[in-house]
């Protein structure tokens, strides 16, 4: 029965984070986009009793923090990242616009960024990701052709203190 109430409860938490990320970055970048004091930027998205953050600082490069916490703020889930488009790239707005694309098919079995692979056109993006909700951690890249163009790096996990048996 245990068993049962905390893998209800890692579904519950992997089926609010697509929601909260396909309605946060990868909506596009003027959607929910806020600016904060501290000059960073992001989305928050609340639902179904959790609330999302998710704040970055830069453009190219560029390095941020998703949060998700549960009632009265109790942090519960943390994923850090940090990314840049590749010099070799000449259309940094195209790059970014297809990585926002491959966001919007993230997916239960990979809930951190995006699918583990999707072409368009010239453009190939994959997601190496390792790890479970717990602690994890993975690296994003895209291609232009065969030439690397987009490269980001990734981790995170639980931020719920487990008692050891």
């Amino acid at each position: 029965m245990i068993w049962v109430i905390f893998w209800e409860k890692k579904m519950h938490l992997i089926d609010f984070l697509i929601k909260a990320k396909i309605c946060g970055y990868a909506a596009g970048e003027d959607i929910l986009k806020q600016k904060f004091d501290d000059g960073s930027q992001g989305f928050e998205f609340s639902a179904d009793g959790y609330t999302y953050t998710d704040r970055y600082y830069g453009f190219n490069p560029f390095s941020g923090t998703e949060h998700v916490y549960r009632e009265k703020n109790t942090l519960i889930w943390k994923m850090n990242y940090h990314g840049q488009v590749l010099p070799a790239s000449t259309d940094t707005g195209k790059i970014y616009a297809f990585l926002r694309e491959a966001m919007q098919k993230i997916t239960p079995a990979y809930p951190f960024r995006g699918p583990a692979r999707l072409e368009k056109n010239n453009l190939l993006y994959e997601n190496i990701q390792n790890g479970t909700l717990d602690r994890f951690y993975g690296f994003e890249t895209i291609y232009e052709g065969t030439l690397k163009i987009y490269l980001l790096h990734y981790h995170g996990g639980s931020m719920i203190v487990k008692d050891l048996p």
